[in-house]
C-alpha cells in the first residue's frame, strides 16, 4: 500500500499531467495556428510541449511546483468553462474570450501567483500556541516548552535568518526547547550542518535543548553523504544539545522527557514506548517526543500525557495535505487533538524540504504552556 502511495500514484499524477498539457498545447496551437500544415502543428505542439516538460526531469526545480498548480489552474478553468457553456445553451463566446483561454494564461498567471505566495509563505515563520493541562503535580508557574521541527537547514535559510529566528524563540523565555528531527538533510552541506547547530546550541533554555532525529536527518537518502551520522551526533553533542534517541531524561523533578528513535530508519530495534517507559516514575508528567506522528494509541496507555511530533510539513506544497488525510499517511496530519489524557501536537514545521515553497499552511515553532489549572487556581486565590 505505502508503495503504491509513494511511487505509483505520484507518477501516475505526473504523466496524467503530462498528457493533459499537450493536449491543451495542441488545441492552442489549432486554435491560434489554425492556417498550418498538420504536420507543422504537431511539430509546433510537441517543440512547445517539451520545453514545458522536460524541465520536470529534475523534480526539485521550481518549475515543478509552478507546472503542477498550473495543471490544477487549467482544470479548474475548464471545469468552470464546462459548466458556463452548459449554462449558456452552447452559444460562442467572444473571440477574446476563446483565446484568452486556449492559450492557458490565466492558468499561468495564476500558478505564478500561488508559488510567489507559496515563497514568501514558506519564509514567514509564526508563533502557534497551545496551553496544555495536567492533573500532574508541578510547580505553579507550570512549563514553557518550545518545540519546532523540519528546518531542512539549506532550503529556505542562511545563517542570519536562522539567528533570527533563534532570537525570536529565546524572547519566548522557555524552559526548554525541543529540536523534533528533520533539522539538516541530504542537500545540507557538512559546513552548513555545523553552522545550524552552533546557531541553534546558543540558544537559552533554562532547562536545556534537546534532540530527536528524524528521517532526513543522518543523510541515508544520500549517495554521497555530506558528513556521517558520528559526524552529525558529535557536531550536535558540542553545541550542548542533547540528543534522545530511546532515552529518557528527568527534567527539574516534575517532567519526563522520552525521546524516541525515528522508525524510518532500523524499526526493529526501536525501542516501543512501553519500554522506555518501564521504570519511570509514574507522578511526573511524560513528554513523548517523536519525529513522525505514529503510535498515538500506545502512547495513551503507557501513560503519556503529551506527545509531540512533525515530519508531515502539514502537506506543504497543495494537495499534499489533503492526499495525506485521504490515504491516513500519518495519524496526525497538522494540529493539536485532545484524546483521553494523550494531547497530541503535530506541527507544520519551521521550514520545509525541496522546495523553499508553502501552499499549505505556514510555517512555525510552537510555544506550550504546561501548565496545572489547579496549582495555578490555588496561586491565584492567595494572590
Amino acid at each position: 500500500m505505502m508503495f503504491l502511495i509513494w511511487m505509483l500514484l505520484p507518477l501516475t499524477a505526473m504523466l496524467s499531467a503530462a498528457v493533459y498539457l499537450c493536449r491543451k498545447v495542441y488545441a492552442a496551437v489549432c486554435f491560434f495556428g489554425g492556417k498550418l500544415s498538420k504536420k507543422k502543428r504537431t511539430i509546433l505542439t510537441a517543440a512547445v510541449s517539451a520545453a514545458l516538460i522536460l524541465p520536470l526531469a529534475h523534480i526539485r526545480g521550481m518549475w515543478f511546483v509552478i507546472f503542477m498548480h498550473m495543471v490544477v489552474f487549467l482544470l479548474v478553468i475548464d471545469l468552470f468553462g464546462l459548466i458556463v457553456r452548459k449554462c449558456r445553451r452552447n452559444k460562442p463566446f467572444p473571440y477574446w474570450v476563446k483565446a484568452v483561454y486556449r492559450s492557458g494564461l490565466l492558468a499561468v498567471l495564476a500558478a505564478v501567483a500561488v508559488t510567489g505566495f507559496g515563497y514568501w509563505n514558506m519564509h514567514h515563520i509564526v508563533k502557534t500556541e497551545y496551553t496544555v493541562q495536567t492533573d500532574k503535580e508541578m510547580r505553579e508557574e507550570g512549563y514553557t516548552i518550545v518545540f519546532f521541527s523540519d528546518l531542512h537547514y539549506g532550503t529556505t535559510m542562511n545563517a542570519e535568518q536562522l539567528k533570527q529566528a533563534a532570537d525570536r524563540i529565546e524572547r519566548e523565555s522557555p524552559d526548554m526547547i525541543i529540536l523534533g528531527g528533520d533539522i539538516v538533510d541530504e542537500r545540507t552541506s557538512l559546513a552548513q550542518m555545523r553552522e545550524a547547530f552552533e546557531i541553534m546550541g546558543n540558544m537559552d533554555a533554562r532547562f536545556g535543548i534537546f534532540y530527536v532525529y528524524g528521517n532526513h536527518d543522518k543523510n541515508e537518502y544520500a549517495r554521497n553523504p555530506a558528513y556521517t551520522a558520528q559526524e552529525l551526533a558529535d557536531t550536535i553533542e558540542q553545541a550542548g544539545i542533547r540528543i534522545l534517541e530511546d532515552e529518557t531524561c528527568e527534567i527539574n523533578g516534575e517532567l519526563l522527557l522520552i525521546g524516541r528513535a525515528d522508525r524510518g530508519h532500523d524499526s526493529g530495534a526501536r525501542q516501543t514506548i512501553v519500554q522506555l517507559v518501564e521504570s519511570a516514575d509514574a507522578g511526573m508528567e511524560w513528554i513523548l517526543v517523536d519525529h513522525q506522528p505514529v503510535e498515538y494509541a500506545e502512547a495513551a496507555e503507557s501513560g503519556c500525557g503529551l506527545m509531540l511530533s512533525g515530519h508531515t510539513h502539514a502537506g506543504q506544497v497543495w494537495p499534499g495535505g489533503l492526499l495525506a488525510d485521504l490515504f491516513r499517511m500519518n495519524e496526525l496530519t497538522y494540529g493539536c487533538r485532545k484524546e483521553g489524557n494523550l494531547t497530541e501536537v503535530v506541527s507544520s514545521g519551521i521550514a520545509g524540504w525541496g522546495y523553499p515553497v508553502r501552499t499549505e499552511k505556514h510555517s512555525e515553532y510552537v510555544v506550550i504552556h504546561l501548565v496545572n489549572p489547579l496549582r495555578t487556581a490555588s496561586s491565584n486565590s492567595r494572590g
